[in-house]
């Protein structure tokens, strides 16, 4: 029989040391938590970080750089032979339209300084430089030199490593919470429930049954303790010499406590582990496409200016030898008619290759390139659909709005005016293929939220999106058209452009055969106004 008021002064007196060890446990297993979340967080965030800065670096500052200076020492060479000055203001001009361009000088080799530019409000901070020579026929007759500043590029790129930093933090901190939630619940709590029955069996009341409350291994441990209380009852009213035993299989059940709490750290460190690693192989991937998409859409129009740019030596050699012998106003005149030919192609090349550049460009988007200002929503509208008119009437297509006059905006009308005119080719281009007579309704209405938020939708009765691409169409590079004049980042930038600059979303509802439908939520003052507008 159980003795309901046996007690033992030894094992109360271990209480205190128990309740210590077990808040020394908790704050050992919340440090390492902590650790295993944020020493991974920071060595891959330095690592991105670098690497995006790196990156970006090419992007803005270096490749430019040498594409202005090749262009420049292309250009130069007529103007310069011809002292045509204005000519080369005008060049040298359109290249200081680049914000990071500090300062253009192209000298003459006989006169000196030909031309200059500078930015008025240069920053003299991360200058790297490109001097070029300039010929005219093989020989030397002034030389280029640009000056471009990392400075706006390294300022745009700490405001976003600011909010990238704040973001990972934020995560950090939810999955810091949410897996310690799961501690307390899954380990500290049982814990605490049998520590409580250890105490009440060190204090002799073996009456109540240890609780058994899951199938695992801290319940096995559990009924462990509990048939540990059943037979140190037999044991305390059969004989006091089983104390012995009786102490060593209370350590043994220690013990087994002590590797489970082992075995469950270990797996907690394979799960963050894990984790880690599959960010970073999302990222690579994300990366891997990036670039196979860029290096795929100006393969051809840089390929066929290389070509043509062959051409135009080749025939440039042919003739310079002729020169020798002599050359008939017929031969001259077929030189100037092939070099014209292979001109316009070279331009036109050069120009689709330009116009990538800029697509791909666009895809990060950049809020201090839009001039902000309050406009009424439906005229910002009706003058993107005047603008696309020549568009719309040639494939005979339909484009009704209805939007409220009294709705007004303070943001970036040029910006919204891009995302109608992607919505509206996307419409034409892949909603209405192959058909005409094609009708899209623009419709916007209020919302009754705070901050106020207008609902601004683009439907049309086109062919639709198939379910399997329906997740995939604001992704950069995605196109049903590859090859047949989409680069996939139309959708992508109209993406960028609401979340990033004007503050809100999108989202698309589709089914095949039956049209596609944008519908974005928009603040009425898009981010970054300080006080509202009346």
């Amino acid at each position: 029989m159980l003795s309901k008021h046996t007690h033992h002064p030894e094992l109360a007196d271990t209480r205190p040391a128990q309740r210590f060890a077990t808040l020394s446990l908790r704050k050992a297993i919340v440090f390492g938590i902590g650790l295993g979340i944020l020493i991974p967080a920071i060595l891959l965030g330095s690592v991105l970080a670098r690497d995006s800065y790196e990156r970006e670096y090419e992007v803005r500052v270096r490749g430019p750089l040498k594409q202005y200076a090749s262009m420049l020492e292309q250009t130069m060479p007529v103007p310069l032979w011809q002292v045509d000055a204005s000519s080369a203001q005008s060049f040298v001009n359109s290249v200081m339209l680049n914000p990071d361009v500090v300062r253009i000088v192209v000298e003459d080799a006989a006169l000196g300084r030909f031309v200059h530019a500078e930015q008025s409000n240069a920053q003299n901070q991360g200058l790297i430089s490109e001097t070029r020579d300039i010929r005219k026929d093989g020989t030397v007759i002034g030389r280029v030199t640009i000056v471009m500043s990392s400075h706006w590029m390294e300022e745009e790129f700490f405001k976003k490593f600011l909010k990238g930093g704040l973001a990972i933090l934020v995560q950090l901190l939810i999955s810091f919470f949410l897996l310690w939630l799961l501690f307390q619940k899954r380990m500290m709590r049982p814990l605490q429930q049998l520590q409580r029955d250890v105490d009440r069996l060190g204090e002799g009341q073996l009456t109540q049954a240890v609780s058994v409350a899951r199938p695992d291994e801290l319940g096995s441990l559990a009924l462990g303790v509990d048939s540990m209380r059943l037979r140190l009852g037999e044991l305390m009213n059969e004989q006091a010499s089983h104390n012995a035993t009786l102490e060593q299989r209370v350590a043994d059940r220690t013990r087994e406590l002590h590797v489970s709490n082992q075995e469950l750290r270990t797996a907690l460190d394979d799960l963050n582990t894990a984790h880690a690693e599959i960010q970073r192989s999302d990222r690579m991937a994300a990366l891997g496409s990036l670039v196979a998409g860029v290096a795929h859409e100006l393969n051809t129009p840089i390929g066929n200016s290389v070509t043509v740019a062959s051409t135009i030596h080749d025939l440039s050699k042919e003739f310079n030898t002729k020169m020798v012998q002599g050359v008939t106003r017929a031969a001259l005149q077929i030189y100037i008619e092939n070099n014209l030919q292979a001109s316009d192609i070279l331009l036109r090349n050069l120009n689709s290759a330009a116009e990538l550049i800029g697509s791909f460009k666009r895809v990060a988007v950049d809020r201090t390139s839009a001039q902000r200002r309050v406009f009424m929503l439906d005229e910002v509208v009706r003058e993107t659909v005047l603008t696309m008119g020549a568009s719309i009437k040639r494939h005979a297509h339909d484009v009704r709005m209805d939007i409220p006059a009294t709705i007004r905006m303070d943001a970036y009308p040029g910006l919204l005016g891009q995302i109608i005119s992607n919505l509206i080719n996307n419409a034409i281009l892949h909603g209405f293929e192959g058909r005409e007579n094609g009708d899209i309704d623009i419709r916007a209405r209020l919302l009754a939220t705070e901050p106020p938020t207008v609902e601004l939708s683009v439907n049309d009765n086109g062919i639709g999106i198939s379910e399997a691409n329906l997740g995939r169409i604001f992704d950069p590079f995605f196109t049903t058209k590859l090859g047949q004049g989409g680069s996939g980042l139309g959708l992508n930038i109209v993406y960028n452009l609401v979340s990033d600059v004007l503050g809100g979303s999108i989202r698309v509802e589709s089914q095949p055969g039956l049209g596609s439908s944008f519908i974005m939520q928009l603040p009425l003052c898009a981010p970054g106004h300080e006080e509202p507008f009346d």
